[in-house]
């Protein structure tokens, strides 16, 4: 869900609208004339925005959020467009199911070791080699290919595109 507070600059009367609304609902509530400019000036969303954002855009992100909110990955759509996997949260809500969140991997040793238990690469080997294997550097050598990005709660996400 995404609310915004738009307030129209000339008459600083401003109110707060859950997206998706029609942009003349808005112009009526705020009392938004032709030559008129508006502001967001506050928001409740599980993402960034900005004062200026394309009203239009912010709709369509809005009905994206409502198809794919149980998605754990729309948590971090903000995050993956600032590293640069993609150029606008409408491109990664288009991407949706190329991510993969590993909600139980803080470091790309948790996720080197869960890849190899999940691919079962090391069933039937002795307990005495699994010990020993450099999870770590397995992991660091599966983050240099540029799938994986660890977000700011040191969670690991693959962006498979």
């Amino acid at each position: 869900m995404i609310e915004l507070y738009i307030e129209n600059l000339h008459t600083h009367k401003g109110r707060w609208f859950e997206l998706p609304v029609q942009w003349e609902e808005v112009k009526d509530k705020i009392g938004l004339e032709d030559g008129h400019e508006y502001l967001i000036t506050d928001y409740m969303a599980p993402l960034t925005i900005s004062h200026y954002e394309n009203f239009n855009e912010m709709n369509e992100i809005a009905e994206e959020l409502d198809e794919n909110g149980n998605n754990p990955a729309v948590k971090y759509l903000g995050e993956l467009v600032e590293y640069g996997f993609f150029t606008s949260i409408l491109e990664a809500f288009e991407q949706i199911d190329e991510i993969q969140v590993y909600c139980d991997c803080y470091s790309y040793k948790d996720y080197a070791e869960q890849l190899v238990d999940d691919l079962g690469y090391l069933s039937g080997v002795p307990d005495i080699i699994k010990w020993n294997i450099d999870y770590e550097g397995i992991g660091e050598d599966l983050r240099q290919d540029g799938r994986l990005y660890q977000a700011n709660d040191n969670t690991i996400i693959e962006v498979m595109t």
